[in-house]
């Protein structure tokens, strides 16, 4: 059984057709990048996925479940979390408090404003755990609005993590980062892909095929390829409607 079941995906607003029939089939195992020119449904796509937008027609089948149409929180409880283009963090908060919100919230303690010294210890060992797999645990006490772009992104990455999903989906992780914040990052996806699936919308080629397992092309809300890197390099109609000169 595939992870994802897509069936005839449809969003519009107005006459547009953000998604138009998308129909594909995910795997369990891999990193997938989503790639397509701008207005090719990505986003759009990836706001159907996890709840923030209702599709107009179609299905959404997560690990055999129907989650079509069902609330962010109710797909973050089937293992989905996702990273935004736009960092949103508690710019006031330390890094460790950041990750301690999420991890507090997860656990169901969001209202208690006071928790006894275990569960206190319990969010904090748990966002802890989580600030070394990103590497940003010598920077816990820092204010969030203090550290730099790159390690911003990294951060909302590690929120995605304290709702401890199975499956990751990354809203273009490299962008506006320095080629050496993008090669850290770049690490980071692979490393946690060895225990969560992947699912990158980005722009940047390099990365792309750099790290990924297989690729899907969106063009005008379709799919139009699906398939290996060799293989989304070598077609001709990715290369005349996407990629052009930037694939060798």
């Amino acid at each position: 059984m595939s992870l994802f079941s897509i069936q005839g995906l449809t969003k519009r607003f107005g006459s547009l057709a953000a998604t138009n029939g998308v129909s594909v089939e995910i795997e369990r195992e891999g990193i997938l990048s989503i790639i397509g020119p701008n207005g090719a449904g990505k986003t759009t796509f990836f706001n159907l996925v996890t709840g923030l937008l209702k599709p107009d027609a179609g299905k959404i089948i997560y690990q055999g479940k129907d989650i079509t149409g069902q609330k962010p929180y109710e797909i973050i409880r089937h293992g989905l979390s996702r990273s935004f283009q736009v960092v949103s963090l508690f710019e006031e908060l330390s890094v460790l408090d950041n990750v301690r919100v999420g991890v507090q919230r997860n656990l169901g303690f969001m209202n208690r404003l006071f928790l006894n010294y275990r569960r206190a210890a319990e969010v904090t060992e748990r966002a802890m755990e989580i600030l070394d797999l990103i590497g940003l645990a010598d920077q816990a006490d820092q204010p969030a609005a203090a550290i730099p772009h790159g390690d911003r992104k990294i951060l909302d990455l590690g929120l995605a993590l304290t709702t401890k999903p199975q499956s990751l989906l990354l809203d273009e992780p490299m962008a506006g980062l320095s080629k050496a914040e993008r090669t850290r990052i770049t690490q980071l996806i692979k490393e946690l892909s060895l225990t969560h699936k992947i699912i990158v919308v980005e722009h940047d080629m390099d990365v792309v095929f750099g790290i990924s397992d297989f690729i899907l092309v969106l063009h005008h809300g379709s799919v139009l390829a699906l398939g290996e890197p060799k293989d989304i390099a070598a077609n001709e109609e990715v290369q005349s409607a996407y990629l052009g000169l930037e694939v060798h």
